[in-house]
Order: structure tokens, then sequence, then C-alpha cells
């Protein structure tokens, strides 16, 4: 899991969501928009209010799909901002402030504090999370409904921490049996999977002998339907080497509540 800091944390729609629907000539390192979203209109963005979080000038609030920045809290918070909460902020400030931006949806719509999920075309048609994510100014992390171009995201992050750039310079993947493994942090572990148990509805991927003391990851059941969905059985990841993030809590031992499938999944050794 990744090593960060302590969690604390209408649209108007114009003839100009044509144009940004349509495809357009993109520099060779450029992404478009996955193809399987669905258009939900434009947006012209007043204010950024952290590296996934923007504002729109009819007063929307809009949560980037599929990642998550690092936590950006106001000075004199009871919370401290993440390592390069700022930077990541300003980042997306300077590629979308002012401009006129497409929305694309799927799935889930609506964040539990209000605000839409969606995806953002630059006018150039540059998909920001990619950008965002080859540029180390955010992490991938999917709700369980949102799967479109996870698996580009996740080659793009591989890159930017390959690469050691922006969050992946203070940023650690943490091992599953190691001591790193931190309650009520934001992290990424992998290790094996040593079995997977069903108990009352809820799957569970053992990552030790004692369930106790050791590593788990839980699929509850309404995660386990995204999963069914998905076409993902969780069984199989029995024996794998994998990769699991979210926040980590304590139940019986460190614990990380999975979403959905995108959370998870298998990584060489």
């Amino acid at each position: 899991m990744v090593k960060v800091w302590n969690r604390s944390t209408l649209i108007f729609v114009s003839a100009v969501s044509m144009a940004l629907a349509a495809p357009l000539t993109l520099a060779a390192s450029a992404m478009p928009v996955p193809a399987t979203l669905t258009t939900c209109g434009t947006a012209k963005v007043k204010l950024v209010e952290s590296g996934d979080t923007l504002v729109t000038t009819d007063g929307l609030y809009i949560q980037l799909a599929l990642i998550k920045a690092p936590e950006l809290w106001p000075e004199g918070s009871a919370y401290a901002s993440w390592p390069h909460a700022v930077w990541a902020r300003d980042k997306l400030e300077r590629t979308v402030k002012g401009k006129t931006v497409g929305l694309f949806c799927e799935g889930e719509t609506t964040s539990f504090d209000d605000r839409k999920i969606a995806h953002i075309q630059l006018p150039t048609g540059e998909w920001i999370q990619d950008i965002l994510v080859k540029q180390g100014a955010a992490y991938v992390f999917p709700r369980s409904t949102h799967q479109s171009g996870l698996e580009r995201l996740y080659a793009a992050e591989d890159t930017a921490r390959g690469q050691s750039i922006g969050i992946w310079q203070t940023t650690k993947i943490v091992s599953a049996d190691g001591e790193d493994i931190r309650t009520g942090w934001f992290q990424i572990v992998r290790g094996t999977v040593l079995n997977v148990a069903s108990v009352g509805g809820k799957t569970f991927l053992n990552f030790g002998t004692d369930w106790r003391r050791d590593f788990t990851a839980e699929i509850p059941a309404s995660a386990l339907r995204a999963f069914k969905k998905a076409g993902v059985d969780a069984s199989s990841f029995q024996s794998k080497h994998v990769e699991v993030r979210g926040w980590v809590t304590w139940k019986g031992g460190p614990h990380i509540m999975l979403e959905g499938p995108g959370q998870l999944r298998t990584v060489a050794p």
C-alpha cells in the first residue's frame, strides 16, 4: 500500500459539448478519454480545490474519477496535508482553470458528499486523469462501478513510479508481511494471497496464517456484486502475488475493505 499522511479527509450544456466529444488529433504521447465512457456534458472550470477536485463556474464540484490526489487540508486544520498535495493541486489548476472541458461518466456519478464523479477531456482532446497519473500527481484509485481506462492508468502509474517522479518520491509500496502497514493511512500493499475464505456473505483474502494478526483484504457483499459484474472471480487470487490499495483499518489485524475489483490486481513478485 502507499505510505502517505494520515487520513481525515450545473453542468452547463452548450454546443461546445459536441466539439469536445468529437475525435481530435492528439500528440503521440497523449491519451484520449476511453471510448467506453458516456459524454455527460461540459463545464467551465472556475477553480481547483485539490489535485483531484475542481469547481465549475456554476458552482458544481467535480471529483475526478479513477484517481486520488494527495489530500490537501487548509492551514490550521487538525490534519496534515500529504506530501506533494499543493504541487498536485497547482499542476491540475494550471492545466484546467478557465477552460471549458468535456465531462464523461460511467456507473456511479455522485460521491457520498454530493460531488459529481467524472472523467475530464481537455479542449485538446487529452484525458486529464492520464496526464495526472503520468506526471506522478495522483494515485489510481477506482470506485466499484468505475473500470473504463483502468489498465491504461495502472500502466501510467507503473511508469511514474519507476521514474520516481511526483508522489513516488515519497510513496512506498509496503509488504503484506512487513512492519510498515499502518492503520488510518492510505497505503498500497503487496503480497501473496495464502487463502481465500467466504464467511457470512463476505470474502476474505488472507495474506498470513493468523487472521488475528496478519494483513487481510475484505470483499463485502456489495463489492462482490461489482466483482461478478466485471467478470472477476475473487477465488482466482488464491496463491497469486497481488497489490491491494485503500485505507488501512484494524479488524483482527491490518485490513483493507475493497469497494470493487479495481483496487486489487495481480503483479509480478
